[in-house]
């Protein structure tokens, strides 16, 4: 008797804290599913479940009720949430950007430069993609320029993204020539005041 007490003790209290983990994996800055660079994978202990790529759901059975499990994705930061957790958000640390030709995908632009702003901020490799960290920000505008192409500007939405360009003459505008720091001019040495001549002492009258 005391044995199939405990068997069934143990087998309530396993199933009281069991849970059945179900959940959805977002783009933080979008709040699309994540799957594009690759999808998300759930990981608790030595088991993994891989998310929907297409809609970033996932379902994780037999999970203890209060443990938290690792979720990672291409491109994003790491995350550690409870079972319990149905939505979770993760943060884009870079975004990976592959260029070619308008009409020709299999011709890559290579050395492309992206700018933000008035600063470049990468240069494309031969195979015409590079990785850009840190995260250029949500719906940040980066300009592509290449020798040949008309320039084109674009959104950053997600953690990759593939772009075509016109060949044409509508190239970028040069980037401003930073303005040199003046150097500082070395300061005078200061003078030395002249020492003053000892007064004589006063001769003693005989």
């Amino acid at each position: 008797m005391p044995i199939v007490l405990i068997f069934v003790a143990t087998l309530i209290g396993g199933w009281l804290n069991g849970v059945e983990m179900r959940g959805r994996v977002l783009d933080d800055s979008s709040g699309e599913p994540i799957g594009t660079a690759g999808p998300a994978k759930v990981t608790h202990g030595a088991r993994t479940v891989i998310a929907d790529p297409s809609t970033g759901t996932f379902t994780f059975p037999d999970l203890p009720r209060e443990s938290k499990v690792a979720v990672d994705a291409p491109g994003y930061l790491r995350q550690s949430v409870p079972t319990t957790q149905e939505e979770i958000r993760m943060a884009p640390l870079s975004f990976t950007i592959q260029v070619n030709e308008a009409g020709n995908p299999d011709k890559h632009i290579a050395k492309a430069d992206i700018r933000q702003g008035t600063a470049s901020v990468a240069t494309l490799n031969d195979s015409g993609n590079q990785v850009i960290s840190p995260y250029p920000g949500k719906d940040a505008k980066l300009l592509i320029c290449a020798v040949g192409y008309d320039q084109k500007e674009i959104t950053v939405h997600g953690v990759v993204g593939t772009f075509e360009l016109t060949p044409g003459t509508n190239a970028c505008p040069p980037l401003p020539t930073p303005t040199p720091v003046p150097s500082p001019s070395p300061s005078a040495a200061p003078s030395e005041s002249p020492s003053a001549s000892p007064t004589p002492s006063p001769t003693a009258s005989p």
